[in-house]
């Protein structure tokens, strides 16, 4: 595989791209391929393209250059399809290398609107506090029937009819409804006692919006509208989240002009501690300043990614935020320390690389830690193989004291006493490695001896031991051939001897039948028509014979008048079936006129005289008669020839000036 980067493909100060497309277009009218129509059919053929548009270049903790990767955006939609044309793009994708970023935790949060909807389902917290925009639905039933909506206006009241101006903002929906209770209680008395037969109920429909500010580091910053149960992470949520430049450890609620809360995102979304996640009211301001840190956590850790450190953490804590190591992990961290600037030397060594023991970190300032990396336990290979005669073959896992017998019954035993025939039990063997030789070490065992209990042979096995167990050759599935058609038994016939003839096949199936055209007898092996001179071939597994009755016809195909069935009629020669269909078409080669007889034999018409006679070929019952066509010579198109020459120069010549124009750059 090859790295190719766009910047370092220049060609005398022009990017070799240009050169590469101007190239394809010299040739793509010569040498064009059928490739996709369109860019849609492009992607979905190539689905890599869109991974690799979208890899953008990135900078980690300990690496601040940005990856380099081929930059397909560099290529418009109309050369990758030309590229593709010329049968390149798939060489292109199949040498491009693109890193896999690491993300950045805890944005993603962000990255679902659809959460947005949530609030629909919300009830009204009992704390909610009326304001302008709220919408009132005032609903009085019972001995008196009433329902009306009201908006409560800028200056926090609503208009009822019958009882005037009510002021309800900063009041929450409960105290609210007991108002309005005293209210209309004093035109409608019928909701007052200890027994009312008339009822009221308060409730919201629209809601008001709130506004609050987001600067810094945020999606979209500026002035916004949100829902009024929003809380830090929706609020944020519905104004594009947070920027991976953005902190999520120190997101600041600024109230009245006062600093009122320091949010830590982490807190939220590692532990689930909701109380700093506090719902925000009118006016508010939240304030993402940039991050600080960014710690590149990989490794046996359960979600590697890069992660924002505070003063406070510690390399323990880093570890947890990253979801734990995982049961592959070694205690042996790597840790990557950036040195303060007053500290280096030079900027080459400017970080401080050395191992911690996980129990060791637990205090450890992560304070300048630019990449933790948890190492894992190495994988340790220990397994046994078996292959051969066994019904479970493969590898299995090694452990100490392990027999032969023991991996035997494992890969399905040998009580199967059917299976057991199968099986060479005379020898089975055991390869295994040693470090004095470049060749294994063989060890035979007698099955059935170990079958029969003799331990000698149940041998312990050692780590990485192969054994083969090897199959009864004279143990196999019966070898079959099946006959239909004319004879006296059809049916399937299995092979009784090494050199069974097809012969003695017939004869078993009690000879032919009486409507039998023997002539017309068609063997077939592996699908091909086997063309045969008698009985005596010898039959093979999966051979199938045909025995047809006398079909009475001729079929006349190719180069005639009329292709078709001609009836048979004995002594006829081949003149005559070609008249009956019609004679020959005016491009019939009538010198390639050939006779396939049923039973597969071919014959030509033979030249006696050459260029003089033609002999032709008899005609029998089944038989099918083909007349090929004249051969066409293709004329050699100067002008044509010219044409693409000329064009072909224009451009080489067209191409030699860039070159010599750059180069004198």
């Amino acid at each position: 595989m090859y790295l190719i980067s766009k910047t370092t493909l220049n060609f005398y100060g022009i990017k070799m791209k240009k050169v590469l497309v101007i190239a394809i277009a010299l040739f793509h009218s010569i040498f064009a391929q059928s490739g996709a129509t369109d860019i849609q059919e492009l992607l979905e053929n190539y689905p890599q393209i869109q991974t690799y548009r979208n890899n953008s270049p990135y900078y980690t903790a300990t690496n601040q250059q940005p990856t380099e990767t081929f930059d397909f955006t560099d290529y418009t939609d109309q050369e990758l399809l030309t590229l593709d044309s010329l049968g390149v793009l798939w060489f292109l994708l199949d040498t491009t290398l693109v890193e896999e970023e690491i993300p950045y935790f805890g944005y993603e949060y962000f990255n679902n609107p659809d959460k947005i909807a949530v609030f629909d389902n919300i009830p009204i917290p009992n704390n909610y506090v009326l304001g302008p925009g709220d919408q009132l639905i005032i609903t009085i039933w019972g001995s008196t029937q009433i329902k009306s909506n009201h908006m409560i206006n800028r200056d926090g009241n609503i208009f009822v009819d019958g009882i005037g101006q009510v002021n309800l903002s900063g009041l929450d929906l409960k105290t609210a409804e007991a108002m309005l209770l005293d209210r209309f209680s004093e035109v409608y008395s019928t909701l007052k006692g200890e027994n009312p037969s008339t009822f009221l109920n308060l409730s919201l429909g629209q809601l008001k919006s709130i506004n609050i500010s987001f600067v810094g580091e945020v999606g979209s910053p500026g002035l916004h509208a949100v829902h009024p149960f929003s809380d830090i992470s929706m609020a944020l949520l519905q104004v594009g989240g947070v920027d991976t430049v953005g902190s999520l450890r120190n997101i600041q609620i600024i109230r009245n002009g006062k600093s009122h809360l320091n949010f830590d995102f982490y807190e939220y979304l590692v532990n689930g501690k909701v109380s700093q996640n506090i719902r925000l009211v009118s006016s508010d301001v939240i304030l993402v300043p940039p991050r600080k840190s960014y710690v590149e956590i990989i490794g046996e850790v359960n979600r590697p990614g890069t992660y924002e450190a505070k003063d406070t953490d510690s390399v323990f804590d880093m570890i947890n935020y990253a979801g734990g190591i995982t049961a592959k992990a070694q205690p042996k961290l790597e840790l990557y320390r950036l040195k303060p600037i007053i500290e280096r030397i030079s900027e080459d060594n400017a970080y401080d690389v050395y191992y911690s023991n996980l129990t060791d970190v637990q205090n450890e300032p992560a304070d300048n830690i630019t990449k933790i990396r948890v190492l894992s336990v190495p994988d340790v290979v220990r397994e046994v193989t078996i292959f051969g005669q066994v019904k479970i073959p493969g590898n299995y896992a090694y452990e100490d004291s392990m027999r032969v017998l023991d991996l035997l019954k494992i890969a399905g035993g040998l009580e199967d006493q059917t299976f057991r025939e199968s099986i060479y039990t005379k020898e089975a063997e055991i390869i295994r490695q040693v470090s004095n030789s470049f060749y294994p070490k063989r060890f035979s065992i007698n099955l059935e001896s170990l079958m029969n209990g003799k331990t000698d042979h149940n041998i312990f096995l050692k780590n990485k031991d192969i054994i083969i167990v090897r199959e009864n050759s004279k143990y196999t599935h019966p070898k079959y051939v099946v006959l239909n058609g004319e004879v006296e038994i059809p049916g399937k016939y299995t092979i009784q001897k090494k050199e069974e003839t097809l012969q003695n096949i017939i004869d078993r199936a009690g000879g032919f039948s009486p409507n039998a055209y023997v002539k017309g007898l068609q063997m077939y092996r592996d699908s091909i028509q086997v063309v045969l001179r008698g009985y005596d071939i010898f039959v093979a597994d999966g051979d199938s014979v045909h025995i047809p009755q006398a079909p009475g016809t001729v079929r006349v195909e190719g180069e005639v008048n009329r292709q078709g069935l001609v009836q048979f009629v004995h002594g006829k020669s081949l003149s005559y079936y070609i008249e009956k269909a019609g004679g020959y078409s005016n491009n019939a080669n009538k010198k390639n006129v050939i006779v396939q007889y049923a039973n597969g034999n071919v014959r030509k018409k033979k030249s006696i005289i050459p260029l003089l006679f033609y002999y032709p070929p008899p005609v029998k019952d089944g038989a099918t008669v083909t007349v090929y066509p004249k051969q066409i010579t293709t004329q050699f198109n100067v002008v044509q020839f010219l044409s693409a020459t000329a064009s072909a120069a224009t451009s080489i010549v067209t191409l030699y000036l860039l070159y010599e124009n750059n180069r004198d750059r």
